[in-house]
């Protein structure tokens, strides 16, 4: 049985993976939900007879304790969830939602891709990841119409996501004037003193910055030496909204 953990101690041995498939056995069932095994395992067989098409969500295996062997019972998730429907209790349910973020945790570490512990392949990859990066970051750039560092930031996030890398060390690289904007009016206003985000606008207005447009902001043509617009959702609501560069801070004080 090829076995691995979950990293939160909380989590620790409650799930296994045998053969490819997330598992637990019936003698963890009932250690946590305080059982009694053998009841446990007579509730199986109740399932199990009363349904054969359950047999795919358990195998029976056998355990030894002095030198005796006992019948013990492997089940997946489905089997598992069989299994505890009717345990009850403020208890039981708490150890159910381990249980299922057990399972989730585990079935994400599977479906993982792992990468190849050949450095000849992983120099290649990342060298792919990085010309892959170049292109994305063209299209972001050409698409949303945002600065060349912007584009090549979301890039860098979105292709080392996809290839398993850390974008970090290649964000590090990009030129200062590419880095992109990433102070909002509240943040400004921290670095200011405490100042309202509210007055930090009208500050920026009054030094040409941006304007009003309806009910938001709008960078004019000097503002965009500043700052980028960036697009967002937000509890159904989407728009944009200015993000400004460190150096729109000493403009203002």
């Amino acid at each position: 049985m090829k076995v691995m953990t979950v990293a939160n101690s909380n989590l620790d041995e409650l799930v296994q993976v045998n053969d490819e498939q997330v598992v637990t056995d019936s003698r963890r069932v009932a250690e946590v939900f305080e059982k009694e095994h053998r009841n446990v395992t007579a509730t199986i067989r109740e399932i199990l007879a009363a349904e054969n098409s359950a047999a795919r969500f358990f195998h029976e295996i056998t355990y030894e304790n002095r030198g005796k062997q006992y019948p013990c019972y492997l089940m997946n998730r489905d089997g598992f969830s069989l299994l505890v429907m009717g345990f009850t209790g403020k208890k039981a349910l708490e150890w159910k939602i381990k249980y299922i973020e057990a399972f989730n945790a585990m079935e994400k570490q599977l479906k993982t891709p792992k990468l190849s512990p050949n450095p000849h392949y992983r120099t290649r990859m990342i060298k792919t990841a990085v010309k892959d990066i170049s292109e994305t970051a063209d299209v972001i750039a050409q698409y949303f119409g945002v600065k060349p560092g912007m584009a090549r930031s979301a890039a860098m996030t979105m292709v080392g996501s996809a290839y398993g890398i850390d974008p970090e060390p290649l964000r590090q690289l990009l030129p200062s004037e590419e880095k992109p904007s990433y102070l909002t009016p509240t943040a400004i206003g921290e670095m200011l003193g405490g100042i309202r985000a509210k007055d930090v606008n009208i500050m920026l207005m009054d030094l040409g910055l941006q304007e009003k447009s309806g009910k938001g902001w709008m960078l004019t043509t000097k503002g965009k030496e500043f700052g980028e617009s960036i697009p967002y959702t937000r509890n159904g609501h989407s728009g944009y909204q200015i993000q400004w560069c460190p150096e729109v801070v000493e403009h203002l004080r």
